[in-house]
């Protein structure tokens, strides 16, 4: 007698936590910037330079997340780009900072930017990673 083994081909590869992670904080990061582009404050230019680097954190962000997987997995965005992002959003929040007159942009830069470069560095840094990576 023949044992029937029966191979199973998975129909699709799991979804990984970090990937819905990832979509979900670009579909925020974009609602974000919409929603605040044309908010009233003192400097709308400075304002809107502020608010695309910041997506543009964002969305660094959401593509290592996105494309590195599982903790264990290889880099595909490297942490050279991402401690990039950490120096471009760090620098956006203070040179468009209208310092004269700070009132409630103090507040959202503060409030948008700390949380992304929160993430940013521990996606750059984050424990159990190779640090020979670049």
């Amino acid at each position: 007698m023949e044992a029937h083994t029966r191979t199973r081909h998975p129909s699709r590869t799991p979804l990984n936590r970090a990937a819905v992670g990832g979509a979900l904080l670009l579909v925020t990061g974009l609602w974000l910037t919409l929603v605040a582009w044309n908010d009233s404050v003192p400097d709308p230019a400075r304002h809107r330079i502020f608010l695309s680097l910041w997506f543009m954190g964002v969305a660094l962000l959401a593509a290592r997340l996105f494309l590195d997987g599982p903790p264990g997995a290889a880099p595909r965005v490297s942490r050279s780009v991402v401690t990039f992002a950490i120096g471009v959003v760090g620098a956006a929040s203070v040179a468009t900072m209208p310092w004269t007159d700070l009132g409630s942009v103090f507040w959202y830069q503060l409030w948008f930017s700390v949380p992304l470069l929160t993430g940013l560095a521990y996606a750059a840094f984050r424990p159990g990673t190779d640090r020979s990576t670049p």
